[in-house]
């Protein structure tokens, strides 16, 4: 083959090559979704946020305020307010409580997102527990694995402090426990750690990461669902449900944990704005009827619905554009769990 006619060839192949790639990213664009990709407006704030090796991310230690202010797109203010954070956790009190202490575990709907810290449930649960510190542990984002942890962790910390722990549980933590890409670039640049169902309960495997970040992905929806999609398979991503095996597994390996070292312990469902989809309402039936046959405690709140049987979202929610729980939310959550805990583990509540 002669030079002129080899690179003539060459040539021919990069352009069909180049045409070929062109027309599969237009057809992406024009058929699929756009893939997964960092989101600008993620949940996860690095000021009051820092990375953690085994639980993926936790509030700072520091003492600080944070402002959350939440503008629509026409400019209305949908809510301002502070967070206070210090030691690992939201405030739950003006003053020191002491006593035993109770640990709020769970995530955003716990930690109070969108919320001053008197309106979140763990500060209402306070006023009603005058014996006993209430500790905020939720945090922003976390899953049913990271809660656990975080949870874990306080109680191995205590030195013998704890009395309970109450995780706050929502049926969308199912799909974060999966740690999928999807999840992963919502929480980016943090990692988060995936579990796997193990003949003891649970046994932990690895951190995921978001894969695409900064890499061409961020230009070409081609790239991007093949980066998702192999990210996916290189961590062995489980099915939604294979999640849900391991959530319940997760709940349970816990509680004993707990139980191993006089923890009481106890779930409450929490209600939220998609709660009654198909899959929302099979993944709380699944759950609730597990945590009933394993034994544990567990509190499904009943909240004014509309007709449709919708959780009723401008009585209920911080905003239209932010399905978080508000204060009226919490006090109607917060009056059912005072009385659980006094009917189911024995509080003495004011």
């Amino acid at each position: 083959m002669s030079l002129r006619r080899y690179r003539r060839e060459a040539s021919l192949a990069i352009v069909s090559s180049a045409i070929a790639i062109l027309a599969a990213e237009v057809a992406i664009r024009l058929v699929l979704p756009p893939p997964y990709r960092v989101d600008p407006g993620a949940i996860i704030g690095a000021r009051m946020h820092r990375p953690d090796p085994q639980i993926g991310w936790v509030l700072s230690s520091d003492s600080m305020r944070v402002p959350h202010r939440l503008v629509d797109k026409q400019g209305v203010v949908q809510y301002d307010v502070v967070y206070s954070v210090a030691d690992g956790q939201r405030r739950t009190s003006q003053h020191e409580v002491s006593g035993p202490t109770l640990i709020a575990a769970g995530c955003s709907f716990t930690f109070g997102h969108g919320l001053n810290d008197e309106d979140t449930w763990p500060w209402l649960l306070q006023e009603h527990l005058p014996d006993v510190h209430v500790m905020n542990a939720g945090c922003m984002g976390y899953g049913t694995d990271q809660a656990l942890l975080a949870a874990e962790r306080q109680v191995l910390q205590s030195k013998g402090q704890m009395t309970a722990v109450v995780l706050g549980f929502g049926d969308f933590q199912i799909e974060r426990n999966r740690s999928p890409q999807g999840w992963m670039a919502i929480v980016y640049p943090f990692s988060k750690p995936l579990f796997r169902v193990s003949s003891d309960g649970v046994e932990y495997e690895r951190q995921v990461r978001f894969l695409s970040a900064g890499t061409w992905a961020d230009h070409s929806d081609l790239l991007g669902h093949i980066l998702n999609t192999l990210g996916n398979r290189i961590y062995g991503i489980p099915s939604h449900n294979e999640a849900r095996q391991l959530t319940m597994a997760l709940i349970t390996t816990f509680a004993k944990r707990f139980e191993s070292h006089g923890v009481r312990f106890a779930v409450v469902m929490l209600p939220h704005a998609g709660d009654r989809s198909r899959e929302a309402q099979a993944d709380q039936i699944f759950v609730v009827n597990h945590l009933r046959d394993a034994g544990i405690p567990v509190l499904v709140p009943d909240l004014p619905r509309l007709s449709d049987g919708r959780l009723d979202g401008t009585r209920l929610l911080v905003s239209k554009i932010d399905r978080h729980p508000n204060r009226e939310y919490n006090l109607i959550l917060t009056d059912q769990i005072v009385r659980f805990l006094k009917a189911k583990m024995g509080f003495t509540v004011s």
